[in-house]
């Protein structure tokens, strides 16, 4: 009998192991119709005659949605740098049926403030050359695009570097994925064309920032830029007025053991207010859809106060509790 019943359980343990899945994610890097090939002389479509000679990206892949919609998070930060093949392993799950995919260009705000210098060199928010964070405050650049336009006469430089918690958006690509023994890839086509949509380079902009053409750049790689190997398009989550909605935390600094005020300009229903410290990890989470929330009981240190809905950032404030 004893026998049978381990027999019995190394069935079941292998059939455990057997049932899970590699899951992978390729990107096809492409101009228009034609492979990404850094210096290829391309025209967005505003006719701005252009050429890349950088494009590096952090892509979040947020989540899988699977068999019959289970939502599983994956949160893996990848440093994509469109001319080298992506071909990247996420993780190993039980999945039988993909549906979709659920990505962000950028960091979270709850990684972008924290120290590069403290991660291992192969991790891709270590820091890198050409570097790809901006400073503790800003955070790190979400996308960094170079090039030359050729509009004018002598051509110019110009440089995209888009970057900003208010700029972290959510987009969701329905795919079947490829499925392989063991093993299921997400492909998907990118078509940074699309990134400098209505974006005018013809006079060599150097554009470094969270707003205008930084932020027009993030919502066209939220919305144009990815399609599934099928063809599906991005379905990029609706903003929620985010311009307008302010976050204010009083006392800043505050003292240890001192209740600390969080007041939103306005009322947000089913709102996250998260607080994380400079290593990531989350000290406070709560859903609100109330103006003022308070907490206390902080350690001293410096912390990043997010506001959230449906997985995009609406304000970020910094804050300190000291001793």
């Amino acid at each position: 009998m004893k026998k049978y019943i381990v027999f019995t359980a190394l069935i079941i343990t292998s059939t455990l192991a057997f049932s899970q899945t590699q899951l992978d994610i390729k990107i096809n890097h492409k101009l228009g119709s034609n492979a990404f090939t850094l210096n290829d002389t391309c025209y967005n479509n505003l006719g701005n005659k252009i050429n890349l000679s950088r494009l590096e990206y952090y892509l979040t892949v947020v989540s899988v949605t699977h068999d019959g919609g289970t939502i599983t998070p994956i949160d893996k930060v990848l440093l994509i740098n469109a001319n080298v093949a992506t071909l990247d392993s996420l993780t190993t799950m039980s999945i039988t049926n993909l549906e979709k995919v659920t990505l962000a260009v950028g960091v979270k705000p709850s990684l972008n403030h924290n120290d590069p210098s403290l991660l291992p060199a192969s991790h891709p928010l270590a820091p890198k050359s050409p570097s790809m964070h901006w400073g503790w405050t800003p955070g790190y650049r979400f996308v960094a695009m170079e090039g030359r336009t050729f509009a004018v006469t002598p051509d110019r430089q110009y440089e995209i570097h888009s970057l900003g918690d208010l700029n972290y958006f959510h987009t969701t690509i329905s795919t079947a994925g490829i499925s392989s023994t063991g093993k299921k890839t997400i492909e998907l086509n990118a078509d940074y064309l699309e990134s400098i949509r209505d974006i005018d380079l013809s006079n060599g902009p150097l554009d470094h920032g969270e707003i205008r053409n930084n932020k027009k750049n993030l919502e066209n790689f939220r919305d144009f830029v990815f399609t599934s190997i099928e063809g599906n398009p991005s379905v990029g989550l609706n903003n929620i007025a985010i311009d307008n909605i302010k976050m204010s935390v009083f006392p800043n600094p505050a003292s240890k053991g001192e209740n600390v005020k969080i007041t939103l300009s306005e009322t947000i229903n089913d709102g996250t207010i998260s607080i994380t410290d400079l290593k990531g990890s989350i000290v406070f989470k709560t859903i609100t859809s109330e103006k003022v929330t308070e907490v206390n009981h902080l350690k001293p240190g410096i912390y990043i106060c997010t506001l959230s809905k449906n997985g995009a950032s609406l304000s970020s404030r910094k804050f300190v509790v000291s001793n």
